[in-house]
Protein backbone atom coordinates (compact mmCIF):
# COMPACT_ATOMS: atom_id res chain seq x y z
CA UNK A 1 0.00 0.00 0.00
CA UNK A 2 2.87 2.36 0.74
CA UNK A 3 4.15 1.88 -2.80
CA UNK A 4 0.78 2.78 -4.32
CA UNK A 5 0.56 5.92 -2.18
CA UNK A 6 4.07 6.96 -3.24
CA UNK A 7 3.17 6.41 -6.90
CA UNK A 8 0.00 8.49 -6.46
CA UNK A 9 2.01 11.32 -4.89
CA UNK A 10 4.59 11.21 -7.69
CA UNK A 11 1.98 11.31 -10.45
CA UNK A 12 0.06 14.08 -8.65
CA UNK A 13 3.24 16.16 -8.62
CA UNK A 14 3.77 15.44 -12.32
CA UNK A 15 0.21 16.59 -12.97
CA UNK A 16 0.72 19.82 -11.02
CA UNK A 17 3.89 20.63 -12.94
CA UNK A 18 2.34 19.79 -16.31
CA UNK A 19 -0.69 21.93 -15.48
CA UNK A 20 1.48 24.91 -14.63
CA UNK A 21 3.62 24.38 -17.74
CA UNK A 22 0.54 24.29 -19.99
CA UNK A 23 -0.94 27.44 -18.48
CA UNK A 24 -3.63 25.37 -16.76
CA UNK A 25 -5.04 24.15 -20.06
CA UNK A 26 -6.74 21.04 -18.72
CA UNK A 27 -7.60 19.89 -22.25
CA UNK A 28 -3.92 19.60 -23.13
CA UNK A 29 -3.28 15.99 -24.22
CA UNK A 30 -0.40 15.61 -21.74
CA UNK A 31 -2.60 16.79 -18.86
CA UNK A 32 -5.34 14.34 -19.87
CA UNK A 33 -2.83 11.48 -20.09
CA UNK A 34 -1.33 12.16 -16.66
CA UNK A 35 -4.79 12.67 -15.14
CA UNK A 36 -5.96 9.31 -16.48
CA UNK A 37 -2.85 7.65 -15.05
CA UNK A 38 -3.57 9.24 -11.68
CA UNK A 39 -7.20 8.09 -11.81
CA UNK A 40 -6.11 4.50 -12.45
CA UNK A 41 -3.69 4.57 -9.53
CA UNK A 42 -6.35 5.97 -7.20
CA UNK A 43 -8.85 3.31 -8.24
CA UNK A 44 -6.23 0.57 -7.76
CA UNK A 45 -5.45 1.96 -4.32
CA UNK A 46 -9.13 2.02 -3.39
CA UNK A 47 -9.63 -1.58 -4.55
CA UNK A 48 -6.51 -2.67 -2.70
CA UNK A 49 -7.67 -0.91 0.44
CA UNK A 50 -11.15 -2.46 0.16
CA UNK A 51 -9.71 -5.98 0.19
CA UNK A 52 -8.05 -5.49 3.55
CA UNK A 53 -9.66 -7.30 6.46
Amino acid sequence: MEITQKMIDDVRQQLEKAAKDSGYNFLDPEIVKISQKLDKLIVAHMIQDGKRP
